[in-house]
């Protein structure tokens, strides 16, 4: 499908050159997408120079009846998604001009936008280099206080989680914060050395609502604080997940002047037949993105299971998978109901503790909320035990009704792609998380 938009482009383009250009040789060429930027445009100075004696003198603006009239244009300056539109353009240097045309082909692929050039056939490696600057342009970002965001609904968000209020073993949280902490502060000296691109991949392992998000948030901020650009590629618009987002972000890792934090959640999702080849040589491949100062991965999923063995079992692809426990003992399971229960915190509570072992984060966080708005309907002025009690019953109940109504259809064809079934108390069964935990052989 890409070959026939293409083919269509250069023959429309191939038309237009011989009308303006007529005895100049030249040749159509895929070309980068971020020449189309509006941020681009904005920045480029006339008379800036290319390379050599070569200047940009402007671009002017062309009809193109192949161009599908759709503006992506953010508001947002200095979002992580440049502002692109669609279109055909002439761009003008001080000793020849180049015809251009970026247009969007299908909202259904991960190749969604292309773009070619008809550039004269001695002046490749100009437009190249030109090309080169409005990358640098569009994906050389500021540091700012808050997130970047590809992909959302939002161009940004403050990540307002302290590190202190993340509620998991110390010792886990001590080990990931140094591990991101000696990976800029000597490890990225210690790539260099070795002739690797500076590019650390954690992936954090957990059932869902064990507090891999929260502990994403937090270590955004620090990463903030710490001076460092933050971009965490989402999923949520129309396009989901795909790898077009992932390679987005790569060019902003690559591109930027400061370390990059780069995050993205249920990293699982972009795993489909058609990405894996494409994030295998994200990994560790040719297109690995090679910051001088430094670039970390944290991916989170809540099902190991798809993540496919060429990634979990090659060394190197994946530098570190960290598993994000459970509540593991009383004195967790207190300081996470003692936060939620806020100022309806008791001493009878402590009765209850000895269940939320093995639990979330999350399901202290709904009991909580479900016993306190119990509380609150029924007018009476503290959460007693039995109303926690109840709660805790309840949720149980739902949880349990919940994987009853997940379909289990053996003879789906596709049924190593899809998420694992839960064990009855919600938490995650893969053998891969199993594994990695050492009770399976």
């Amino acid at each position: 499908m890409t070959l026939f938009y293409y083919e269509r482009l250069t023959q429309w383009a191939s038309k237009i050159w011989h009308e303006h250009e007529p005895g100049v040789s030249s040749l159509p060429i895929w070309a980068d997408t971020d020449c189309a930027s509006k941020r681009a445009h904005t920045r480029l100075e006339i008379g800036q120079t290319v390379s050599g004696d070569v200047t940009y003198q402007g671009y002017q603006p062309i009809a193109c009846p192949l161009v599908t009239e759709i503006d992506f244009v953010l508001q947002n300056e200095d979002a992580a998604e440049p502002g692109w539109a669609p279109g055909a353009y002439w761009f003008k240097f001080s000793t020849f001009n180049v015809l251009y045309a970026a247009i969007y082909t299908s909202e259904h692929t991960n190749d969604d936008t292309m773009a070619i050039a008809l550039v004269p056939l001695d002046r490749l490696n100009e437009w190249l280099a030109f090309q080169k600057v409005c990358e640098a342009l569009v994906r050389n970002l500021p540091k700012r206080q808050d997130v970047y965001v590809i992909g959302g609904t939002n161009s940004h968000f403050k990540p307002t989680i302290a590190w202190e209020d993340v509620i998991l073993p110390e010792a886990f949280k001590t080990d990931l914060a140094n591990d991101m902490e000696a990976f800029f502060e000597k490890g990225v000296e210690i790539y260099k050395q070795l002739n690797l691109a500076a590019f650390r991949k954690l992936l954090l392992v957990g059932p869902p609502g064990t507090g891999k998000t929260m502990l994403c948030a937090a270590l955004a901020r620090r990463a903030i604080e710490r001076g460092r650009i933050v971009v965490y590629v989402s999923g949520s618009d129309f396009r989901g997940a795909t790898f077009q987002k992932i390679h987005q972000a790569l060019q902003i890792v690559a591109q930027s002047a400061e370390p990059v934090v780069l995050i993205v959640e249920e990293f699982d999702n972009y795993l489909t037949k058609e990405n894996k080849a494409q994030i295998l040589n994200v990994l560790d491949g040719m297109e690995t993105p090679n910051n001088p100062r430094g670039a970390l991965l944290l991916a989170t999923t809540n099902y190991p299971e798809i993540i496919d063995r060429r990634i979990a079992k090659r060394p190197g692809r994946l530098d570190r998978i960290l598993i994000v426990p459970p509540i593991e003992n009383e004195e967790l399971a207190e300081r996470m109901l003692t936060r939620y229960m806020g100022n309806h915190w008791q001493e009878s509570h402590r009765r209850i503790l000895a269940k939320l072992v093995g639990q979330t984060g999350a399901f202290v966080r709904e009991m909580s909320l479900h016993a306190r708005m119990l509380a609150a309907h029924t007018y009476q002025p503290e959460v007693s035990f039995e109303l926690l009690e109840q709660s805790y019953e309840t949720l149980r109940a739902q949880l349990a009704a919940a994987d009853d109504l997940i379909p289990q259809n053996e003879d789906d064809e596709d049924k190593d792609d899809l998420p694992p079934s839960n064990g009855s108390n919600g938490h995650q069964s893969g053998g891969l998380l199993r594994r990695l935990n050492g009770t399976e052989n």
